[in-house]
């Protein structure tokens, strides 16, 4: 085998090392002869046992360790993943990260059923246990105390509920809204239902009492007019800047008596209104804000200073200038929210361009008490009350043409059977048609829709093609596919149900905060089933429609439950693995190469030196592969471990036989796992090996395995995240590599991969062992041809 020198950290001339194998009530010893394997690791001492993870096993486990003097432990058992941190409790008195768990179970007897070559495997990814844990050092998991403060992007029903459920934990909190108020899309909507109720209630009136409560909790502090401008993550606490914009008008002088709109000359679009009225150049958004306080529109003041003259509290000043508020905070929630499907890109739904063409949201302002019309329904073309109204569901939803919104947004079937059983009660006369894809009411909401229909409204199924004018009416032409008619439909009035998506202030705050975003730029759970609210960034928590398309029930379940996160961070502190990058500062020449690497801004300049911040590093590795004088190195993960793992798998490799390196992250080995949960099968020749990140590998230690006997490299890794292009650059380069040293590239795969779809992880385990096979078979070929010249 060739020599390659190790890293710095090179082990003791002696270490005593215990391996202790599990039989696992015949799991493991079944396929795997326990016997051989045991005689052929080469430890200090050998012992098997039935189960270890029983409480007597682990007994005898720790008495060992002092009757031995052990400095080392490998257990050979199940998947570290089910019980690392189980034998990491009974290793005392070793550091728990001297210890190395070899996978006999789910990647070895579970997945193949030849004895000899299940107990060829045990024996080489034992060896790579012990080969590995011969370069483990002590380490400590790092424990950090946040600051018991919070910020709260977004004043929507979201935001506020979770400001709210912290506030009454004792933690303080800060709400920063973009706009001059808070209450969000839910202060808009007019009308809310839920399952259990066949009615339609005030959204105002059951979210006014919880904005009041906020605005009076002395733990909250609500920022308004603000947007966040950048943010520094440092041990555990987040160091925002929020810049202020100036309102124009003294918050504590303001009475919000009204003269200075009255007499101000300029006129622009509402926006609270939907823009289906006119507002001042300053003005309250609507007469339940909060703050209870005017503020002028910059964009169109005319600086003209007539408001300035009639304000008897002196409250206007046109010379304000915007701050910039400096926040350290333990943890950030996101609740910014979503926009509308803007549905000028459909333009065969007329839009904007027929005045009777209008939205859910601006029917519900149209309804609304405070609305345009004070709650009357009317035609916005000539204010008379509409004898048929259609309603279009789908309207970028669902939508695989150009610029459309490929997933359901959820919440706009119930939308249009709230405004639909809402215009029949009020307007017996209105005949109600709605137009649907499929209509989505789940679980006790089908409850409602029956009471909808109950009501007499007209459902077709079909998507219109064309929305045209006819005269005074509106024209829709739809196919109803359940008859297979083809249906013009005269109206006075049509309401496009149109599709979330993600608001502006969503994509800018992640920008901002590094976090990572879905294909559709919704902000990113870590995990949507074991760490839902979670997101790639530690301490940064996401819940609303900022998380994805939903309603409000599921808004406020997903705000407790974001903060429910942030109250554990802050009570119980952060525990994070020690597995993260270190920087040797003999060796760093200060270059930054690393500090602009890093994607999730971990490692800074800090007193003339580079510092890695622990809480935000995740161990990836792209440093390391920027760094040009190895001065990275990442813990838990050295080069030397890297080396003696790819050593160990290797080591007596017989005549013939082929073995291929598997790389996986995380997720590719919780997908292998299931592989062997669910007993399917793989070649022999794959050995997995669990790496924090493809981007942790270096060419130097593929061409390593290459020339110590592996036979092809499989890399895979989970690619829905942050770091994902630096991974396919990673890839790039060790093809090239590759490449440079004669090396056939074909003996490298990389694959994408995903915890569920194990059975296609297997499937392709097949295909790159068939692969390397005709691979080898073509060198072997090359080499035979050019032997026979020689001759």
């Amino acid at each position: 085998m060739n020599n390659y020198p190790f890293s710095r950290y090179a082990p003791k001339s002696s270490i005593d090392i215990g391996v202790f194998l599990c039989r696992c009530g015949g799991n493991i010893s079944d396929t795997v002869d326990m016997e051989k394997l045991r005689s052929s690791v080469d430890a200090k001492v050998v012992k098997e046992f039935e189960n270890l993870c029983s409480i007597k096993c682990q007994k005898n486990i720790r008495d060992i360790i002092l009757e031995e003097g052990l400095d080392r432990v490998v257990i050979g058992a199940c998947s570290p993943i089910t019980h690392e941190k189980t034998f990491r409790n009974h290793v005392a008195p070793l550091n728990p990260y001297l210890l190395e768990m070899a996978n006999l179970r789910e990647q070895c007897s579970w997945v193949h059923s030849d004895t000899d070559k299940a107990t060829d495997k045990a024996i080489s990814l034992t060896n790579a246990a012990v080969e590995r844990v011969k370069y483990a050092r002590p380490l400590d998991a790092i424990v950090r105390k946040t600051k018991k403060h919070a910020a709260v992007i977004g004043g929507g029903i979201s935001g506020i509920t979770v400001a709210l459920s912290l506030a009454k934990q004792g933690i303080k909190v800060d709400i920063i809204e973009e706009k001059p108020t808070v209450g969000g899309n839910m202060i808009k909507i007019g009308k809310v239902f839920s399952p259990e109720k066949l009615a339609e209630e005030c959204a105002l009136c059951l979210f006014n009492p919880l904005i009041n409560e906020a605005v009076q909790h002395k733990n909250i502090n609500i920022i308004t007019n603000a947007e966040l401008k950048s943010s520094k993550r440092r041990s555990g606490n987040f160091n925002l800047l929020v810049e202020r914009k100036p309102r124009y008008v003294k918050e504590d002088r303001c009475i919000a008596c009204g003269n200075c709109a009255e007499v101000c000359p300029v006129e622009v679009p509402n926006e609270w209104n939907e823009k289906l009225m006119m507002r001042k150049a300053i003005y309250k958004p609507f007469p339940q804000s909060v703050p209870d306080v005017y503020t002028i529109d910059e964009k169109h003041c005319i600086k003209c200073g007539k408001c300035q003259k009639v304000c008897t509290m002196d409250a206007i000043d046109l010379s304000m200038k915007g701050e910039i508020i400096p926040l350290n905070v333990g943890s950030v929630v996101i609740a910014t929210g979503h926009k509308g499907f803007d549905l000028k890109k459909r333009p065969e739904y007329g839009y904007e361009r027929y005045d009777d063409v209008i939205t859910q949201m601006e029917l519900a302002r149209i309804m609304g008490v405070n609305g345009p019309t004070n709650g009357k329904l009317l035609r916005p073309s000539n204010g008379e009350i509409p004898r048929r109204v259609v309603m279009v569901q789908c309207a970028g939803s669902r939508d695989e043409k150009p610029e459309g919104k490929r997933y359901c947004s959820k919440i706009c079937c119930m939308v249009a059977l709230k405004h639909a059983s809402f215009i029949r009660h009020y307007y017996p006369e209105t005949e109600i048609v709605i137009c649907y894809t499929d209509m989505r009411t789940p679980g006790m909401y089908e409850n409602y829709f029956r009471y909808v229909q109950s009501k007499e409204i007209n459902l077709i199924r079909g998507r219109p093609g064309d929305i045209s004018r006819n005269g005074e009416n509106i024209v829709v032409r739809v196919e109803d596919t359940l008859r297979g008619e083809q249906l013009e439909i005269e109206t006075d009035m049509v309401v496009l149900s149109e599709a979330m998506e993600p608001s502006e202030g969503t994509l800018s705050v992640a920008e901002t905060l590094n976090v990572g975003l879905t294909e559709d730029l919704f902000v990113k759970e870590k995990h949507s089933k074991i760490k839902p609210v979670s997101t790639d960034i530690e301490g940064i928590y996401v819940c609303g429609t900022a998380q994805g398309p939903k309603d409000i029930t599921d808004s406020v379940s997903q705000a407790n439950a974001a903060a429910s996160k942030v109250s554990e961070i802050m009570n119980g502190g952060l525990e994070i693995e020690p597995t993260i990058a270190v920087v040797d500062p003999s060796k760093c020449k200060m270059c930054r190469d690393c500090v602009d690497a890093c994607t999730y801004k971990a490692i800074y300049m800090h007193d003339e030196r580079i510092s890695v911040d622990p809480i935000a590093c995740n161990g990836c590795g792209v440093c390391i592969s920027k760094c040009k004088h190895e001065a990275v190195e990442i813990m838990g993960q050295t080069d030397s471990q890297i080396f003696a793992t790819i050593s160990g798998i290797l080591k007596d490799k017989k005549d013939g036989e082929r073995r291929i390196l598997a790389f996986v992250d995380y997720i590719g080995y919780v997908a292998s796992d299931n592989i062997g949960i669910n007993r399917i099968s793989y070649p022999e020749s794959v050995r997995i090996i669990r790496i924090s990140s493809i981007n942790r590998l270096m060419p130097k230690h593929i061409i390593y395995a290459f020339e110590n006997g592996a036979d092809g490299i499989f890399l895979g890794e989970y690619p829905d995240d942050i770091i994902y292009p630096s991974i396919q650059e990673k890839v790039q380069e060790i093809r090239s590599e590759l490449l440079k040293n004669s090396i056939d590239p074909d003996r490298l795969m990389y694959y994408k991969v995903y915890a569920p779809y194990f059975r296609g992880l297997a499937n392709k385990f097949y295909e790159f062992d068939k692969q390397v096979s005709n691979a080898l078979d073509k060198l072997e070929a090359v080499l035979y041809k050019a032997s026979s010249k020689d001759l």
